[in-house]
């Protein structure tokens, strides 16, 4: 099997995944024996090692603990650099989601990038955490600083205990000289513990604000995002945060208590008024 082929398999698991549970045909199809066990299986509540040590894209040795030091919530993407389609469609789809938050990295959420592959240094990571910044646009790039989204690298043990622990699974094909693994973004509490998982290779900035204000704890986000966390839900099957039953009787309340506080403002100015110039 060549690499093309590879990363073509994988977007296609990774398409099964963000699918099933729509009732999709494509869901049900058997997977190639290559890509069996590929998948993000998800760990809500799980803890990460942030002891891990880890290079960053300077060479600077860290650990993962260094970015949780803000109290703020943590995006944590594993894929590997040179891969050659799947990993940039991902990165790809967190970069249009980010381009339309108001929440800034470095600020309001820090995000953080480990490769699966130890083969990868940091000269590596550096040149793709640049490309990306680019992307990202100058505007917000310039903001930030190399703590606010490193490209990790490291050993094979220590990227694999962070990918356990996360519950991504992921295979090296030898014939290909590539990783097989799905697609997806973990979104983390200040405190390392995993809030949401949001999947596939889209991610829209909705999406992203809501997983980002649930994480957070009340640390970031207006009173109206939180009001909105409480209409909207995180949707296993649909993999999308959307209103609820419960959400829109939520809203209806809210908007009941509303018109009625209206009306009786309206009541007691207009009873005001006949007062003073009776």
């Amino acid at each position: 099997m060549n690499p093309t082929t590879l990363a073509l398999l994988c977007g296609l698991t990774a398409l099964a995944a963000y699918y099933a549970g729509m009732g999709t045909s494509a869901a049900d199809q058997p997977l190639p024996p290559e890509l069996r066990g590929i998948a993000i299986e998800e760990r809500l509540g799980q803890s990460l090692a942030l002891d891990v040590p880890f290079l960053d894209h300077t060479g600077a040795q860290v650990k993962l603990a260094d970015y949780f030091q803000a109290k703020r919530p943590v995006i944590l993407v594993l894929n590997y650099y040179s891969c050659p389609t799947l990993c940039s469609l991902v990165l790809n789809g967190l970069l249009d989601g980010m381009r339309g938050l108001e929440f800034l990295v470095g600020k309001e959420y820090q995000l953080v990038s480990v490769s699966i592959d130890p083969r990868e240094k940091p000269e590596l990571a550096k040149s793709k955490r640049a490309a990306y910044l680019t992307a990202l646009g100058a505007e917000r790039a310039t903001a930030m600083t190399d703590r606010d989204w490193p490209f990790l690298t490291g050993t094979e043990q220590n990227a694999s205990a962070i990918a356990q622990a996360a519950g991504f699974h992921y295979r090296y094909d030898a014939a290909t000289n590539q990783y097989a693994h799905a697609a997806g973004i973990f979104v983390l509490t200040p405190d390392g513990r995993i809030s949401r998982v949001l999947y596939g290779i889209q991610f829209p900035a909705r999406d992203l604000r809501l997983a980002l204000v649930e994480a957070s704890q009340g640390g970031i986000g207006s009173p109206v995002d939180r009001l909105l966390l409480l209409c909207y839900h995180y949707d296993p099957q649909t993999r999308r945060y959307g209103l609820t039953p419960m959400g829109l009787m939520r809203i209806g309340g809210v908007l009941t208590v509303v018109v009625l506080g209206m009306y009786l403002l309206s009541a007691w100015r207009r009873e005001r008024r006949a007062s003073v110039s009776g």
